[in-house]
């Protein structure tokens, strides 16, 4: 009788201790935010202390271009954009994403390459959540990678088309799913394919040149999926991810091209930036969703076709540099990837994501 006793005491404390244990855990680990309903608008600005009435014919500050590119290599690693001489040892996959290194350390050149961190979970939902909003997905948002509501809450997307910006979007349809009713045009593809590497791809490809001669839009933004999908099927160190990083390279380079025959004063992309720029990383196996830092460090190339300053300040300078084997000196800076909404709204004088006010790259 008392052996039975025990055994029914221990599978109740064991029991409870489990309880407890889940509790605990989905307390913890799978963190639920509160999505705030307020939205900043131009006139929060006469609020401040800090503004006058003089200095508010441009919403919160004075834009400092007019229009913007954004191209999205999903998945794209650090390691794919940087030099190889960062890294202790070169592999295959390194260096052929030339052009933007050509441009981010030539003589005279207002490009930079930053390694941009990104918060867990690497997902691209989550991340494209983090990048527009300036705030931190949670993990159990990741059940709504298949089907995502629309985002409700402030968002750099949401503030474009409060301000007038015209908005184009090509690639990935994740975006038509968080901004349904957010564009002017858009040419979305089905994304969760994996083992196609070339539709998304090609579709980008295909609507963004024509584009980049047109006037009807202020914002562009591409969202090409092909390295991810290499990742998940191939793994990082394959041919077919090789062949999709010279794919890259001509295209971007073929983009620059466009962007700098029409920079010349007066011209159509006088005062246009170019962000070529990852969500994410991921594993040599391909993988990611979690923390560790193949899968947090991506990048973000920036170029201007403005004249460069002659220098900036030393207090705003984050770079790391590294001499290449001709003895020249190459330099990165590293930003978090939460105050991309904020940078680039500071950059195109739009009120910044309600509760969000850091910015960091410097680009200029």
């Amino acid at each position: 009788m008392g052996g039975r006793w025990w055994v029914k005491w221990y599978s109740w404390v064991i029991l409870v201790v489990h309880v407890f244990a889940i509790l605990i855990f989905t307390r913890g680990f799978l963190l639920t935010r509160t999505e705030l309903p307020y939205y900043s608008h131009c006139s929060d600005v006469s609020q401040s202390p800090c503004f006058t009435s003089s200095n508010t014919n441009h919403s919160w500050n004075r834009p400092a271009v007019d229009r913007l590119v954004i191209i999205v290599l999903d998945a794209i690693r650090f390691d794919f954009v940087a030099p190889s001489v960062f890294f202790q040892e070169k592999k295959a996959w390194m260096d052929k994403l030339s052009v933007l290194q050509k441009m981010a350390f030539s003589e005279g050149s207002s490009a930079k390459i930053f390694k941009a961190i990104a918060d867990p979970p690497t997902t691209s939902l989550q991340r494209l959540k983090g990048l527009t909003t300036g705030g931190l997905p949670t993990f159990i948002d990741v059940g709504n990678s298949f089907g995502a509501p629309a985002i409700a809450e402030d968002n750099f997307i949401h503030q474009l088309v409060e301000n007038g910006k015209r908005v184009m979007m090509m690639g990935d349809d994740t975006w038509i799913q968080l901004f349904p009713h957010h564009f002017n045009k858009s040419h979305p593809y089905p994304s969760f394919n994996v083992k196609d590497l070339h539709t998304v791809d090609n579709g980008c490809i295909e609507h963004l040149f024509p584009a980049l001669y047109q006037e009807d839009w202020d914002v562009l933004i591409a969202h090409f999926l092909g390295v991810d999908h290499a990742g998940h099927i191939f793994g990082v160190d394959s041919m077919p991810m090789i062949e999709k990083l010279e794919q890259y390279n001509l295209m971007l380079e073929k983009v620059i091209k466009v962007l700098e025959s029409q920079s010349e004063p007066g011209g159509l992309h006088e005062n246009t930036l170019l962000l070529v720029m990852g969500d994410h990383g991921q594993t040599l196996n391909g993988d990611h969703g979690g923390g560790s830092a193949e899968e947090v460090e991506t990048s973000i190339f920036a170029m201007s076709f403005k004249k460069p300053p002659t220098s900036i300040p030393s207090e705003l300078d984050t770079s790391s540099c590294k001499l290449d084997l001709d003895g020249k000196k190459k330099c990165t800076s590293s930003i978090q990837q939460l105050d991309f909404a904020v940078t680039v709204s500071a950059l195109l004088g739009i009120p910044f994501p309600f509760g969000r006010c850091r910015v960091s790259m410097v680009l200029f």
